[in-house]
């Protein structure tokens, strides 16, 4: 078992990636054009990816910069249309906190709570039938919603 401060090989970046998308190997394989054996093997380090190009096409089906695979710091953003940095924004503001941490910025509207579960619900839905996708889509409105809701409350 790998200790808190161990670097990951590539393969296990890759594996580690693909889980946490929810694919399974013979997935990615078939995004990738290559075989179930293929991804497993470079998963274990069995397997070397050496070209550039597939190292990228992996990064892009993971939905992952390069860096990302290649346990680099991130230098760039995500690609425009990615909804990734729509939620990594709404989880990084100040405002997602507690009002208590950072007071009371949020407008004086008036929260709706039936909005919130309809979204909810379909965030679930969409989920449940393995869109990703479109459950990261759901993720900003769906935070935002939240913190309208935690205003309210309070």
């Amino acid at each position: 078992m790998r200790g808190g401060g161990d670097e990951l090989s590539i393969g296990e970046r890759i594996a580690f990636y693909r889980r946490r998308r929810g694919l399974s190997q013979v997935v990615l394989a078939g995004l990738m054009g290559k075989s179930e054996d293929w991804v497993s093997k470079v998963e274990r380090g069995e397997r070397q990816v050496n070209r550039v190009e597939v190292l990228v096409e992996l990064a892009r089906q993971l939905r992952v910069t390069l860096n990302d695979l290649l346990g680099e710091p991130v230098l760039f953003e995500a690609e425009e249309g990615d909804d990734v940095p729509a939620v990594r924004d709404a989880l990084m503001s100040p405002q997602r906190l507690s009002h208590t941490l950072v007071g009371d910025e949020l407008p004086a509207e008036q929260a709706d709570a039936e909005p919130v579960a309809r979204l909810t619900e379909e965030a679930w839905n969409q989920y449940q039938e393995g869109n990703l996708g479109q459950v990261i889509s759901l993720l900003p409105d769906l935070l935002g919603s939240a913190r309208l809701l935690e205003h309210a409350s309070a």
